[in-house]
């Protein structure tokens, strides 16, 4: 098996593993910790972080779809970060609190070294995104 195909192998396993996370942490219906209930409950922009859940899901099932199917590593390669920097985006919806919460400051923090984590990989994969 070529090492490229290994890597696509375990994108696809590591995307599902994640799905199966996001799903555990914001669709569930069970509690998953008194503190994140909170956080849950006190986010600025409510359930908009649940309905990007759910898109992100459908989409790395497409993703992984296309790529098992045509084994098309170029695909992967492009939309795999995209995805990524998507799953970065809906963590800074869940992060942000509103100003009342006992949380804020630190999901402030959280966001900031997000948005950094997305300008770093911008930066390092923009010879990918701008041809």
């Amino acid at each position: 098996m070529k090492k490229i195909e290994m890597l696509g192998y375990f994108w696809v396993f590591t995307s599902i593993s994640l799905c199966i996370g996001l799903y555990k942490l914001e669709l569930s219906k069970r509690v998953f910790d008194e503190e994140y209930e909170y956080i849950k409950k006190h986010r600025a922009f409510g359930n908009l972080t649940k309905y990007l859940i759910i898109i992100a899901i459908v989409s790395v099932v497409l993703l992984n779809c296309k790529f098992l199917i045509d084994k098309d590593y170029l695909f992967i390669a492009r939309y795999g970060v995209a995805w990524s920097i998507f799953v970065l985006l809906i963590m800074c919806t869940g992060f942000y609190q509103k100003r009342n919460s006992l949380y804020y400051k630190r999901g402030l923090l959280a966001i900031f070294s997000i948005l950094i984590g997305i300008a770093g990989s911008g930066y390092a994969l923009k010879s990918m995104f701008f041809k």
